[in-house]
């Protein structure tokens, strides 16, 4: 490969130099030790609560939740990569590590929101099916393997030697994780209302429940005994709240999705659309917004596992007990 079509395949700074993507400034070190400080902590603090309490991890939703949690947790692998290298150890095989590892946080926490939602969907159309075949090992199984699949594709361009493994972004690994970044989320959006419109369609069926007809067979040649059809009237306001519930946990699923990685999305896809446009060198300047993208993007792995413990009240119980 020589060179001019070695700088075309790499992302370019203005001057037309390799993009160094671990270089960062003195802001974004603060932002980092900051987000490390709280959601470090605060993220093994909740999976310490998961493993620890029986009653939680032996539930398949859990064991999903506890992957997520796992995916937030490993959202600071990055971060202290480049503060190590900013700060102890310039080292050209630690950016190298940190190219491998980009990207990686991301897709494995989408895939595992994606898996929480298929889970939930199941549980809700299929509650008895559910029950029967969706085991802590069957969950544990299928999260492992979408994980691997998920690392295999967002670090294809290198595991098949498509390119080489050096401290620079590829383009065909921008592109292919651009891909993978929009089908999950398109597909974490897309269960998130297919969730709540299937929880509307529950609540209205439950404005009358009705009892089935059952025959009770009585020892001793006893006549059977006949239990009539009856309707619990649910109450109006009790009906708002469940459907203000169900509103409510659509806004914030949609709400955590928005932050990253939609931002990631629309970044990538200008990105490429001004390439076709303007070429690489004249999107060059696109460089500086990424960088401000990519700090945000972080945020996810403090307020998420907020969310989560807000909404689920045993959880929050447990996390409250839990002393590190």
């Amino acid at each position: 490969m020589n060179n001019s079509s070695s700088i075309e395949e790499n992302v370019l700074t203005e001057n037309g130099e390799v993009y160094n993507p671990i270089i960062i400034g003195m802001a974004s070190v603060i932002i980092k030790i900051g987000c490390c400080s709280i959601g470090i902590p605060l993220n093994i603090s909740i999976t310490v609560a998961i493993t620890r309490l029986h009653r939680l991890h032996r539930k398949p939703r859990n064991f999903f939740l506890l992957g997520i949690i796992l995916s937030y947790l490993s959202f600071f692998i990055v971060p202290i990569m480049e503060l190590i290298y900013w700060g102890l150890d310039p080292d050209e095989s630690l950016c190298h590590a940190y190219v491998a590892t980009i990207f990686v946080p991301q897709g494995l926490l989408l895939i595992n929101m994606l898996l929480a939602l298929i889970d939930r969907y199941l549980a809700i159309n299929y509650p008895l099916l559910h029950r029967e075949k969706m085991t802590v090992r069957f969950a544990s199984i299928v999260m492992i393997l979408s994980s691997i699949f998920t690392v295999f594709f967002l670090k294809f361009v290198y595991i098949v030697s498509l390119g080489i493994l050096r401290c620079e972004i590829l383009l065909l690994h921008i592109k292919m994780t651009s891909i993978l970044f929009v089908f999950l989320f398109v597909s974490c959006m897309a269960m998130n209302i297919v969730i709540y419109r299937q929880t509307k369609i529950l609540l209205r069926k439950s404005r009358i429940v009705e009892a089935i007809p059952a025959d009770c067979v009585v020892a001793n040649n006893q006549s059977n005994n006949v239990v009539t059809p009856m309707s619990i009237h649910l109450g109006r306001k009790k009906l708002d709240q469940l459907e203000m519930e169900a509103t409510r946990t659509l806004i914030m699923g949609v709400t955590s999705l928005c932050v990253m990685p939609c931002l990631n999305v629309i970044f990538m896809t200008t990105f490429f659309a001004c390439r076709l446009v303007f070429g690489q060198l004249g999107c060059s300047n696109l460089n500086g917004l990424g960088f401000l993208i990519k700090e945000i993007s972080l945020t996810p792995a403090v307020y998420g596992p907020l969310i989560f413990l807000v909404r689920n009240k045993e959880l929050r119980a447990a996390w409250a007990c839990v002393k590190l």
